[in-house]
Formats: C-alpha cells, structure tokens, sequence
C-alpha cells in the first residue's frame, strides 16, 4: 500500500483518506503592492514573467461610469500599481497612470478612457489574476522585493481570507486552486 494513503472497510462504502502534509514555499513579493501592510490569508496571485507574487489582481468597480472616465473607484485599489495593465469589464488592456490606495481609486491616461458598469471586474495583466496561494503571515509592504511565505497545498479556513472579492471572484478563485488548497467553511 503506497506511504500516505489508508483503505478503512465499511459496510456503507469504502472510505480512502489521503493524508498529505501542507506545503509552504517562499517566494518574492514584488515591491509597493497590498498598501501598507497584507494580512494574513489573502489570495496571492503569480507573475508570469518572473514568478513573483502579489495579492490576487483582481478587484471590481464600486461606482459605475456611463460616461468615459479615466479614474474608476475600485474595491481595493492597494493590488495595483503605476504601471499595471489591466482590463476594465470588456475593454481593451489599458495601463495605470495613478493608484490613490486611501481613495479606492485607479486612474488611466486620458486618451484610454472608457466605461465601467458597477461591478465589473478589474484584472492585472500580469498572471496574477490567478489564484495561486495563500498568504501564511502578515506582511509590511515595502517599496523593494522582499520574501514571503505562501501556502500552495493544504487546509485554510474560508473566513480568514481576506481579499476584498466578490462571491463570484472567491468562488473563482476557490476553483483556481482546486485539488491543492482545500477551503474549510467554518471555525
């Protein structure tokens, strides 16, 4: 019988329990992204291009803009910095020209402006907009890179995570790391 798993005889069913330690990894956190500080148990996504991390690029528009604007008030505008692309609702990628955390705001150049219905998804176009670990310890953002610790396989309480997401970004997230972090619904 291979290490790790165990078969229990029942006259209801046959019960397999696989037993799997947590894995924890350290990885880079890339610099000025998650405001001054992260808690414990946010959502981090993965940066294709160098495998950096940062909280889950994912956040939604809190006001919506019928007309073309380019500042939109966001859920948690601390993911994102000068710089970033990232897609409004449909639109086409456009780059960050302000972050204002305190505010909830993003800001795009002029030329760029678009419409944002209320709740549209907000996405970095880096990889990060998805899931892959969460956050073990709190962390003071600085403005270098610094190492983090992520739990990519393993147990996590559903309440401790602490991204600002809708049910339907958490549920898509839940989904992303399917089969490596399970999510336990209550205390």
């Amino acid at each position: 019988m291979p290490e790790g798993i165990s078969y229990q005889d029942s006259s209801f069913k046959k019960v397999i329990s696989l037993s799997h330690p947590e894995v924890r990894q350290s990885f880079t956190l890339i610099a000025s992204v998650g405001g001054e500080s992260i808690e414990a148990g946010a959502i981090f996504g993965k940066v294709t291009a160098d495998g950096t991390v940062r909280p889950l690029g994912v956040s939604y528009v809190t006001k919506a803009e019928a007309l073309a604007a380019d500042e939109f008030e966001v859920a948690d505008a601390s993911i994102f910095k000068v710089g970033d692309s990232v897609k409004i609702g449909g639109g086409s990628a456009v780059t960050l020209t302000a972050v204002d955390v305190a505010n909830k705001k993003i800001s795009i150049a002029t030329e760029d402006a678009q419409t944002a219905t209320l709740n549209a998804v907000v996405e970095i176009q880096d990889g990060s907009a998805t899931a892959f670990g969460v956050l073990l310890s709190p962390v003071t953002v600085a403005s270098a890179t610094q190492p983090v610790v992520l739990l990519i396989h393993g147990m996590v309480y559903a309440e401790a995570i602490t991204n600002a997401l809708r049910t339907t970004q958490l549920a898509t997230a839940k989904s992303e790391l399917f089969n490596r972090i399970w999510f336990v619904e209550s205390y």
